[in-house]
């Protein structure tokens, strides 16, 4: 759940590969790169591997690089999450120029960045700069990486900025990264690291993680040990979270309409809203409009875990073809899908139901708000929430939810308790 993003980590499975051919024609004009003799990067950029020793092959493999004359590389978390998820039954290697391959050390991670920090045990001389200026928009950006094992390679493409409609700080590069190209440098024309390739959602459509987030992990002079990773990661989420839920309670929401009411739209830049309706079914019993609004700041954990996911929606029905008790009964059929199944990295849902105003007797008018919230096995202190309102009233019903993942308890309590007071 990255979105609509394909993290640029290769996982060992069948690939299906297109080759474009890019040509372009600068007439009179100098490529300002070609002034810069790139070929030494290359052979400085590692593949960085997760191995199952028990299987005698990889798991998965993307790049990195060394960022220190004592063997500090960098590359991305989720390429060697699957280490930090099982370390007993992983391992961290490196393959260079030369084919040659060694065990790395983790030192550290950034997990809401997707960075980490590795150690080589022989350091080459030759290692990676950052630059002290940030790229600006427009500039060509060369991006290095082993994509899909066949060697490495260099992509050109201009900075287009920060992506819009995002909480975390992601340079949009329109260069074609490939898998396996995860974690390796992207160079300004001087040769200075400016960013690290994190994913991409194809047709050139590429992100990379800002040079200012490795800098500050590649001095942080933190050394974790093995026991500690899920504590820190959960560290990490809750502090996040703490900024950015704390950011959303206490900012003004926009509003817009929907279906007569003044409801909330784009919360904030890093949400996206759709709307849709039933209209085009012939065979509808009940009308619905709906609403979905969502971010896309999910936090990488591993294969089958992201969090950090916000979402909500509202929907209007009204009845075409079905009596009161018919009519209530659909709607609260269409709400169960948020139901109590197990998840493997958590407890299942745990629910309460409350009625605002007035008891709920059959076929009579009721505000209903139920939550249901579960918690996360080994990453303590975080919980997933979903929040569901439905206003009936005879033949129409209103319905809202709002659901978020990885929170904590007074995270989560403070943003429904807002949610509840702008929907109703």
């Amino acid at each position: 759940m990255f979105s609509s993003r394909t993290l640029l980590r290769l996982p060992l499975m069948p690939l299906v590969m297109i080759f474009i051919v890019a040509s372009h024609a600068l007439a009179a004009e100098k490529d300002p790169a070609a002034e810069k003799d790139f070929s030494d990067n290359y052979s400085q950029v590692f593949q960085i591997q997760v191995v199952a020793p028990d299987a005698g092959s990889k798991s998965s493999i993307g790049s990195g690089f060394q960022v220190t004359s004592d063997g500090l590389i960098m590359t991305n978390f989720h390429v060697i999450a699957s280490f930090v998820e099982s370390p007993d039954n992983f391992e961290i290697k490196f393959s260079d120029k030369d084919g040659q391959t060694g065990p790395l050390e983790l030192v550290n991670f950034d997990v809401i960045n997707d960075l980490a920090l590795l150690k080589h045990p022989t350091p080459t001389s030759s290692f990676f700069n950052f630059s002290k200026t940030p790229s600006i928009k427009g500039e060509t950006l060369y991006a290095l990486g082993n994509p899909a094992d066949w060697g490495m390679v260099m992509v050109p493409g201009p900075n287009n900025g920060f992506t819009e409609h995002s909480y975390r700080e992601q340079i949009l590069f329109s260069g074609s990264l490939n898998g396996g190209m995860s974690g390796g440098p992207s160079l300004n024309s001087d040769g200075d690291v400016v960013g690290v390739n994190v994913a991409s959602a194809g047709s050139q459509l590429s992100f990379l993680i800002p040079a200012r987030h490795a800098v500050a992990l590649k001095d942080s002079d933190k050394i974790l040990d093995t026991a500690d990773y899920k504590s820190e990661i959960a560290s990490q989420i809750r502090d996040w979270q703490d900024r950015r839920l704390g950011d959303l309670v206490n900012s003004d929401w926009d509003k817009e309409k929907f279906v007569g009411r003044q409801l909330v739209g784009e919360m904030r830049n890093d949400f996206r809203c759709w709307g849709k309706s039933n209209e085009d079914d012939e065979e509808r019993k009940f009308s619905r409009i709906y609403r979905y609004c969502y971010t896309s700041d999910d936090i990488f954990i591993t294969d089958n875990l992201d969090v950090g996911s916000i979402n909500f929606w509202f929907s209007e029905a009204q009845s075409i073809s079905l009596n009161q008790f018919q009519f209530a009964n659909s709607q609260e059929r269409s709400l169960s899908s948020n139901s109590n199944s197990a998840f493997e990295h958590s407890t299942n849902f745990r629910c309460k139901t409350r009625f605002l105003d007035q008891q709920k007797e059959e076929n009579s008018n009721y505000i209903k708000v139920t939550t249901c919230v579960r918690a996360y096995k080994e990453l303590g202190g975080l919980y997933d929430s979903v929040l569901i309102l439905q206003n009936h009233e005879s033949l129409t019903s209103f319905a809202a939810s709002l659901s978020v993942s990885g929170a904590e308890q007074h995270q989560i309590q403070s943003l429904n308790k807002r949610f509840i007071e702008a929907a109703l």
